[in-house]
Order: C-alpha cells, then sequence, then structure tokens
C-alpha cells in the first residue's frame, strides 16, 4: 500500500542561516522553475491515492514567487481531501496578502513559521532576515484569512538568549492565540556556518531554559505531546510530524527529502537538476532501535498492540531503563531524560 503522508523538499533560500545544516541553496533562482517542473513529475509519478498529511518543508518553500508556488501547490490537489493536514513551511518576511489567497485558494491549512526568536538583535546576528513585527503580521494575514492552524518554531540555547526572552517568546505565542509551538534546542550541525567559527554551546543554559520553556508553557495549559512540541488543544498535533514518531511510512519528494517506503529509509541525493533515492544500510536492530527512539519522543508513548512496536519493545525490553508499560503503551517515566534511556540500547 501506498504511503498515506507525503513529505516535500523546497531548497532554495533568500540567505543561510549561521545554524542550519539542511540541504539549501542561495542565489539559484534560475533553477527553480524547473526544479518544480520536476517536482510536480514525481509527485504523478509516485503518489496514486489520496494522503493523510502534506508537508512542505526546506529551505524557505514560501521564498518561490507566485507562479512557482501556484504550480507546486495545484499539482497535490488530487491527493488531498477535507480531512488532509496540509502544512507549508514559511519564513514570516515573505507571508503577504498574495500568498495568503494561494494557501488558501489550494486548501493549505496549516503553516509553520520559522519564527526562532522575539528578539530583533537574535535574529539578525544568527542570519535571519525577519523581525517581530514580520512575525505579527504573518500571523494576523493568515489568521483574517482563516488559516488559524499556525505553528511558530524557536531555537533556544543561543548564548546571548536570556530568560526573559524566552518568556517573551511565549508571550508572543499566548497574545497571538498561536495553536501549536516547537521549541528546538540549538545544536552544531557539521554543515553549518556556526561550525565552521568553532561556536561553543553551554549545555547548562540549555538544560535550565528548557525546564523554563516547560514550566512557563504548562502555566498556560500548552500540552507538551511531544519532547519538543506543545499544542492548546490535542487537534492541534502535528499528524504530519506524528508520523514520523509513530513510525509510520511517507513519501519523500525532492532533492535532501528523506522517506521511509517499504520498511526501507532513504534519502534524495544528488543535485538540483537531477537526484536518485539512496537507502540507508540498516539492520532489524535498527529498525527495532528506530521504532523505540521516535516512540518513545511522544509523551502518551509507544503503543504495544502493533505488531512491529510489540516486536522492537520485546527486542530491548531487557535494556531499557526508565520507562513503563502502562495500558500497553511504553512510556518514558521522563522524556527530558530520553537520552540516556537510549544509550543504553545503543
Amino acid at each position: 500500500m501506498q504511503p498515506e503522508h507525503l513529505y516535500i523538499h523546497i531548497p532554495f533560500c533568500k540567505q543561510k542561516c549561521a545554524y542550519c545544516d539542511f540541504v539549501r541553496f542561495t542565489k539559484c533562482e534560475s533553477l527553480i522553475p524547473d526544479y518544480i517542473n520536476k517536482i510536480a513529475l514525481e509527485i504523478k509519478a509516485k503518489v496514486k491515492s489520496k494522503l493523510k498529511s502534506i508537508y512542505i518543508g526546506g529551505g524557505t518553500p514560501n521564498y518561490l514567487d507566485d507562479l512557482q508556488l501556484s504550480k507546486l501547490l495545484s499539482s497535490l490537489q488530487k491527493y488531498r481531501n477535507n480531512q488532509t493536514e496540509f502544512t507549508i513551511e514559511c519564513n514570516p518576511e515573505f507571508i503577504n496578502a498574495q500568498q495568503v489567497k494561494l494557501f488558501k485558494k489550494f486548501n493549505v491549512n496549516r503553516v509553520s513559521i520559522g519564527a526562532q526568536c522575539i528578539n530583533n538583535t537574535i535574529l539578525k546576528k544568527y542570519g535571519r532576515k525577519h523581525t517581530i513585527t514580520d512575525i505579527e503580521r504573518a500571523i494576523t494575514l493568515l489568521q483574517t484569512n482563516g488559516i488559524c492552524n499556525i505553528s511558530l518554531d524557536f531555537i533556544y540555547g543561543f548564548n546571548e538568549l536570556r530568560d526573559i526572552d524566552i518568556k517573551k517568546n511565549i508571550d508572543f505565542v499566548v497574545k497571538n492565540k498561536v495553536k501549536h509551538v516547537s521549541f528546538y534546542a540549538l545544536e552544531i550541525k557539521p554543515g553549518s556556518l556556526l561550525k565552521t567559527k568553532n561556536y561553543m554551546i553551554n549545555e547548562n543554559k540549555i538544560d535550565k531554559q528548557l525546564c523554563l520553556i516547560i514550566k512557563t508553557l504548562a502555566a498556560h495549559n500548552y500540552i507538551r505531546y511531544e519532547v519538543s512540541n506543545w499544542c492548546i488543544d490535542e487537534k492541534y498535533e502535528s499528524v504530519h510530524n506524528k508520523a514520523y514518531w509513530l513510525s509510520n511510512e511517507w513519501i519523500g519528494i525532492g532533492l535532501g527529502a528523506h522517506g521511509f517506503e517499504n520498511g526501507r529509509i532513504y534519502k534524495n541525493v544528488g543535485t538540483v537538476k537531477t537526484w536518485n533515492k539512496i537507502e540507508e544500510d540498516y539492520n532489524l536492530q535498527d529498525y527495532y532501535f528506530q521504532i523505540i527512539m521516535m516512540g518513545l519522543r511522544l509523551q502518551k508513548g509507544l503503543d504495544l498492540r502493533i505488531e512491529r512496536n510489540k516486536k522492537a519493545y520485546m527486542f530491548f525490553c531487557d535494556k531499557l531503563k526508565n520507562t513503563t508499560v502502562k495500558n500497553n503503551f511504553l512510556v518514558c517515566n521522563d522524556i527530558n531524560l530520553l537520552d540516556s534511556t537510549l544509550i543504553e540500547l545503543v
């Protein structure tokens, strides 16, 4: 059977952010039209039935112009229905009234905005071109046009980031009635600009800031349903991302996209003009570890009534620590200690 989830990677950006290591290209506008044409053909070739979720990530998908965006979004219409979660990642500075009209026309019903921080000085230092005003304007445009399922992404752990900045981030979320929020700890990735500058992370600061994030969001009644994700109501949990955490299969389209089909994980590698699917080399133990690692990220844990989950649990049960089985779910007793739990399995 065809997977019920689809990820599309758009690897184009106006500029590179200091912390990013995703597959992305700048100053390649002339390559975008052919890339979108190839994506549309690949969608037609690989997707044959309706999808539960469609996720367009990047890069900066909304850096595309209106014509390019229309072609991409229109190519997906026959594979969605009224129950499909249809998400696009956006940089706030590119969101405008005409773009929001396109989102509405082509049934995009969830927008994930890369806010990163509510501090203009920090945004500028790390290569972001938007401001707090841009984020607020984008949210208002979306909400007034009926797109209210909005997620904001934040990064914590910058050396300049203070506790007051964390609180301002959350105050901003509450003030603007944002339904979903993600807080990711800063990581120094091999392909990032920060890596070349030997940027050092303060792990103690990261731990303290996470505690502050958890406490403050809880005070505003946001539900932590996954290690890095919160929502104001369960109906706003990310359907697409939960497919990853639940080890459901998905199709990956575009350069840099990962996919998981027929029990095999793969990545599309090559160039903007041509790419190929390369399967990861992993065995049954790797597969079971993937199931445990992803499932324990969820506050609800891993459903052991599902056969593959049960087999993964039985494979590692003698090594599992900091976990409990409750009502047929394997749960991590403290998801803040998940890393130490997983280390025991490696």
